[in-house]
């Protein structure tokens, strides 16, 4: 039997089985007792009936692959599991408000706009195929978000919330602007995205500001630059050694730390103010960037340009802990 034909019949039954239907045709030449007990029959019926068109939803969903309108309705209501992070369920009407976001945004923008390929061609159906994954990941990764602000009790207002939407409506051409590239690239009005899907943005925003100041993230790092000065500073260890022993800037450490000539300007101001310091042949202390810890040393001066090395121990950024997190991470994927 066609999908369509079972949830008209299903749909038909739960309309002869309506309640206030029935409850005025048992009430008739019945007696109280009896009212009672058809009473409690019908509930029985009526609740068979919506388990049932719950659960032939479920197995289209989870077994079939179900994407159309009258799911995507009835996923709106009930709370299927998508997947499950940590033991929290993200729900599948969630994930697909993502998903078909995402995916008008890949066929309007990317497809048609920049690579103007034809929708329907293998390529474009290889590009939407992997559109699930990059939005699984993205939800996976917003659902730990709002895990770990939870866990750190981040509070906010819906007056922050709607000024950082009113901030972000101007920042990026106003509401019309914004409403015209929503509805053309996303398929959404602007009360959708900012329900839906601008909140995360803000959660995000508010949980960095909080882990970016969580030293604890760092702890012993501060020592571990002390210690690598110290070898340097009593001849244990060359600077060039100890960079590619201990560097954790992938461009310079087999380099010995050198980033060549560097014009000044160009540095973040902490490392620059410690490397203008210095004479050529001298070593700077332990120098604390939003990198993490340095020590600089100067090799040349040349004009306005110093030739300079450096070993970084690096500190733990968000973008990085956020990643560690994702990583352990226990997922339970329901879905194809």
């Amino acid at each position: 039997m066609a999908k369509s034909d079972k949830l008209n019949k299903l749909k038909g039954k739960l309309r002869v089985g309506s309640l206030k239907e029935k409850a005025s045709e048992i009430g008739k030449n019945s007696s109280p007792e009896d009212t009672k007990k058809k009473v409690r029959m019908v509930l029985v019926i009526a609740a068979l009936i919506v388990v049932s068109l719950i659960t032939v939803f479920a197995v289209g969903i989870y077994k079939l692959g179900w994407r159309d309108r009258t799911t995507l309705t009835v996923s709106s209501v009930v709370p299927y599991p998508a997947f499950f992070v940590n033991g929290t369920t993200v729900t599948y009407d969630k994930y697909q408000n993502y998903l078909l976001a995402y995916e008008t945004y890949v066929k309007e923008f990317y497809l048609k706009g920049e690579k103007k390929i034809d929708v329907n061609s293998q390529e474009a159906k290889q590009v939407l195929a992997e559109a699930k994954n990059r939005v699984k990941d993205l939800m996976i990764k917003n659902a730990i978000i709002t895990q770990e602000a939870r866990k750190r009790n981040i509070k906010y207002t819906k007056k922050e919330v709607d000024d950082a939407f009113n901030e972000f409506v101007t920042r990026t051409g106003g509401k019309e602007e914004v409403e015209k590239n929503l509805k053309k690239y996303y398929g959404l009005n602007i009360d959708q995205f900012k329900e839906q899907f601008f909140l995360d943005t803000f959660i995000n925003g508010k949980l960095q500001e909080v882990i970016s100041k969580d030293e604890s993230l760092n702890a012993g790092l501060k020592e571990k630059a002390d210690q690598v000065y110290n070898e340097i500073k009593s001849g244990k260890i060359s600077f060039k050694d100890a960079a590619k022993k201990y560097s954790a800037d992938e461009a310079t450490a087999s380099k010995g730390g050198d980033l060549g000539l560097v014009k000044k300007g160009s540095l973040v101001p902490e490392f620059e103010k410690a490397a203008w310091s210095l004479k050529p042949g001298q070593m700077s202390g332990v120098v604390k960037t939003l990198y993490g810890y340095h020590i600089i040393t100067v090799t040349k001066v040349k004009g306005e340009k110093r030739k300079i090395s450096h070993i970084l121990l690096k500190s733990k950024d968000y973008a990085t802990w956020l990643d560690e997190k994702v990583k352990s991470a226990k997922v339970d994927s329901w879905v194809k």
